[in-house]
């Protein structure tokens, strides 16, 4: 599908419903499984933009009047471990109809979507934190603080981010030997799967740099779960041709970096008339 759009969390959140619902009527939008999880399982119930049940609802209407649901991350794994080759859309057409169709249910077992979701990201996460924690160490040992000080000092966030991918890229074989060894076997090697991961090292690698820049002010990589959901978002424009995502500290500069030749967009003012389906971009 051409022109394919990416909703991140901040623009959903952002954009009133109404008015995303105009949008989509007339462009090719996917929710991203973490997006739909991330509505399921907000926790702060008090505050009406973070309730669970109104933002699922929500997420709903978006797919009820044209949005596609994205396939869940162990469904693509499986899809392109079993075909041994790129999947050919992250569009889940069958959930999107459940979806469409669906009646809310109340009793939604929010901690069975917690436990799922978990189940995904946990490897990667302690995979990504061993990576950053094994980069320090080695920017110790070789006697390079000053020299990555200096390089968090002279280039900004997208351009580190490219040579931590540039990195990643080269030792490729040996991290997909390190991966297998860890438990997380990796069969297909060329598709959505190695990109997720390819992201989530560049990330652990500048986690590595901030260390060792801050020193012993670092957090201890606490928000790096957080961070492997927006890494989700990204990991899509493997696929697509644009991302709607707000965030200049993580999703933007990871997408710049990673997919130059794709399109991010801050709202959804901004996305231009070539990716409307419709004969006139509706408005309100």
């Amino acid at each position: 599908m051409d022109n394919l759009l990416i909703l991140d969390k901040s623009v959903f959140h952002g954009t009133a419903k109404d008015k995303l619902i105009k949008f989509i009527e007339c462009h090719d939008v996917v929710l991203p499984h973490s997006l739909c999880v991330e509505c399921a399982i907000s926790q702060t119930e008090e505050k009406e933009n973070k309730d669970p049940m109104r933002l699922t609802n929500k997420l709903l209407e978006l797919v009820k009047n044209g949005a596609y649901a994205g396939k869940s991350p162990d469904t693509i794994v499986k899809e392109e471990r079993s075909r041994k080759a790129v999947i050919e859309s992250l569009i889940d057409e069958e959930e999107s109809q459940l979806m469409r169709e669906a009646i809310l249910d109340e009793e939604t077992d929010l901690e069975k979507v917690r436990a799922e979701c978990e189940r995904f990201h946990k490897p990667i996460v302690n995979f990504v934190q061993q990576w950053a924690d094994e980069y320090y160490k080695n920017i110790c040992k070789k006697e390079m603080v000053k020299e990555f000080r200096a390089e968090m000092n002279n280039c900004d966030l997208v351009g580190r981010l490219r040579m931590w991918l540039e990195v990643g890229d080269v030792m490729k074989d040996d991290i997909l030997d390190t991966i297998t060894d860890s438990g997380s076997r990796i069969i297909f090697k060329d598709g959505w799967e190695w990109q997720m991961w390819r992201l989530c090292i560049a990330w652990g690698t500048e986690l590595a740099s901030k260390r060792n820049q801050s020193g012993p002010s670092f957090d201890n990589y606490s928000d790096l779960p957080n961070d492997i959901y927006d890494i989700y978002y990204v990991s899509h424009l493997s696929q697509a041709s644009g991302l709607l995502a707000y965030d200049n500290d993580l999703v933007e500069p990871l997408a710049i970096a990673a997919f130059p030749d794709r399109d991010i967009f801050r709202s959804i003012d901004d996305v231009p008339f070539r990716y409307c389906t419709c004969e006139q971009i509706v408005t309100e």
